[in-house]
């Protein structure tokens, strides 16, 4: 049986004065959605005032709908930027690729967290035009890098389910690459695992076109959304990417009794090539050498950083594989640079 619910939105209506009825009426609905949240199911009902924080939020999600606007329009303020952070196989002790990171930075919000901007960019599917913004971005970054003599780095980027399952995503992504003169096989496409509501066969089809044609894919955020353990044979996926809140319980339980040694010996049983994401401590990349995990992300390797300075990492490359044989060897549990 299915819990039920609502939302109840409240907004104080002025006493005295004139006042534009189509205007409280909107701000009625718009209270009463967001009354209407995930705590309302399950025969909760939710209860929200119009207060002045609340129009503020809704005021600054305007603004933000309005730059991404713009910028899938014309991006010529530098609003949208990318990030690059740096991805360490424990194997070849090398940076073997970059996750690409979108931000936002306008001059009258400053940084807009992906967190604000993406579910925006969904609701209005404006994140099919931004995407592709963000495909070039990170496209010319991986040009960069082929031009310098690093011909055989990845540089991957997040594809929201929306821009995934439209009908021409294969064949647009193949476009842009040509355009750009890069490999394909230096493409990496990542994926929640949330994803998979959505249309698991038919994602799992996309995935398996773009695979025939070098891209490589991964599930971002494993262990913590859509469960597809059930399915996992059936992912037709290059990588797994651990969640960091697995990758956190390495510092703060005994590590025996945490399931991240489980979930790296079933995707390598399944073929898979691991990745733990949030890796902040020697401790942590310790335990995942011990566990046979292949690459690590964090900020114990680097911080996302801007394009010249993730060119200067690969530089220093050997710099920064010095700092990680001294966690394996020493097993530290800090780690300044």
């Amino acid at each position: 049986m299915s819990g039920s619910g609502g939302g109840i939105g409240v907004l104080e209506v002025p006493q005295q004065g004139r006042f534009d009825a189509n205007e409280l009426i909107k701000k009625l609905m718009v209270v009463s959605e967001r009354a209407f949240g995930p705590d309302s199911y399950n025969y909760n009902i939710g209860i929200l005032f119009y207060d002045k924080q609340t129009e503020e939020q809704i005021s600054r999600e305007e603004e933000i709908r309005q730059t991404l606007l713009r910028i899938s329009e014309t991006d010529t303020d530098g609003e949208l930027y990318l990030q690059y952070q740096p991805i360490y196989d424990l194997k070849s002790m090398k940076i073997t690729g970059f996750e690409a990171l979108a931000r936002i930075r306008t001059e009258k919000l400053g940084m807009v967290s992906p967190a604000e901007f993406i579910h925006i960019a969904e609701e209005t599917k404006l994140i099919v035009p931004v995407g592709y913004k963000i495909i070039r971005m990170a496209l010319g970054f991986l040009r960069r890098l082929e031009m310098s003599g690093y011909d055989d780095i990845n540089v991957a980027v997040n594809i929201s389910a929306i821009q995934l399952l439209m009908p021409d995503f294969t064949s647009n992504l193949l476009q842009i690459a040509n355009e750009m003169r890069v490999n394909p096989a230096n493409i990496g496409i990542e994926l929640t695992e949330t994803i998979f509501v959505s249309d698991f066969d038919e994602i799992n089809r996309i995935i398996s076109e773009l695979r025939a044609r070098s891209i490589q894919v991964a599930i971002d955020d494993f262990g913590i959304g859509y469960s597809t353990l059930a399915r996992e044979h059936e992912l037709q996926v290059d990588h797994l990417k651990i969640d960091k809140y697995f990758i956190d319980k390495l510092k703060a339980d005994c590590p025996k009794n945490v399931m991240t040694a489980d979930i790296i010996s079933m995707a390598h049983k399944l073929g898979h090539c691991v990745v733990a994401e949030g890796v902040e401590q020697c401790e942590q990349i310790k335990h995942l050498y011990e566990y046979g995990c292949d690459k690590v992300q964090g900020y114990l390797i680097s911080r996302p950083q801007d394009e010249n300075a993730a060119l200067e990492l690969l530089e220093k490359e050997l710099e920064i594989t010095g700092y990680c044989n001294s966690c394996l060897r020493e097993g530290m549990t800090t780690w300044a640079r």
